[in-house]
């Protein structure tokens, strides 16, 4: 099997950010004034969808107050990354400079907004390295739905969606892999879910980190 495309994930895929995105959250349900049984039943689902787009998130959470939230979120996660810092999963760069030079286009997408996933960028110096990064806003819809998997393979012009690779930490991101039709969905242990779950999911093999995918990309190709 020859693989084209690799979407990857960001937050505990290819960006370890130190538990900043939990965090935020407990943050902006205190700005909220949402404490006890409420509190706990909303961190839960946050953990639960974790790498689904945030504001669809909040709208289950927090309905009308789901735009206000989704803006403390944000205000929160960038004043915390920007204060404590962001730093790649170990490997992780040069395992994606490794699958480019073999010629393999590669794409980031996540559940941020467009503008927190640029500060993301500019903190990691990524700019180069992913030229080609999608969120919800730019696709429609966020995982678990395909849009940013597919929107990310018409960029890249692949010849189809068979030949993308999709490469993440949770359950969303293999469900919005299978539901893509893509090739192989990878799961990785070096985020939120479990192999059982990643598993479950539709991942056809999980791995402890990315830095082990060229060596699996490479057996794929033989």
């Amino acid at each position: 099997m020859t693989i084209e495309l690799i979407c990857f994930d960001m937050a505990g895929t290819t960006v370890d950010d130190h538990g900043l995105v939990l965090n935020a959250f407990r943050r902006t349900i205190d700005d909220l004034e949402v404490s006890g049984d409420e509190a706990r039943d909303a961190e839960a689902y946050v953990i639960e969808t974790m790498g689904q787009s945030k504001i669809e998130v909040f709208t289950v959470l927090f309905g009308d107050r789901a735009s206000s939230a989704n803006d403390a979120f944000e205000r929160h996660f960038v004043e915390a990354a920007s204060e404590v810092g962001v730093s790649e999963v170990k490997g992780a760069r040069a395992a994606v400079e490794t699958l480019k030079t073999r010629g393999v286009a590669v794409a980031l997408t996540t559940g941020f907004s467009p503008a927190t996933r640029e500060v993301l960028i500019d903190l990691l110096g990524w700019s180069e390295l992913f030229p080609l990064r999608v969120s919800p806003a730019d696709a429609g819809r966020g995982r678990p739905t395909p849009d940013m998997i597919l929107l990310c393979a018409l960029r890249a012009r692949i010849s189809a969606v068979q030949t993308v690779m999709v490469v993440g930490d949770t359950a969303s991101d293999m469900q919005a892999g299978r539901r893509a039709g893509v090739g192989q969905c990878v799961g990785v242990l070096s985020g939120t879910d479990d192999q059982a779950r990643l598993l479950a999911s539709g991942a056809d093999v999980v791995m402890n980190s990315v830095a082990e995918l060229p060596r699996y990309v490479s057996l794929l190709d033989h």
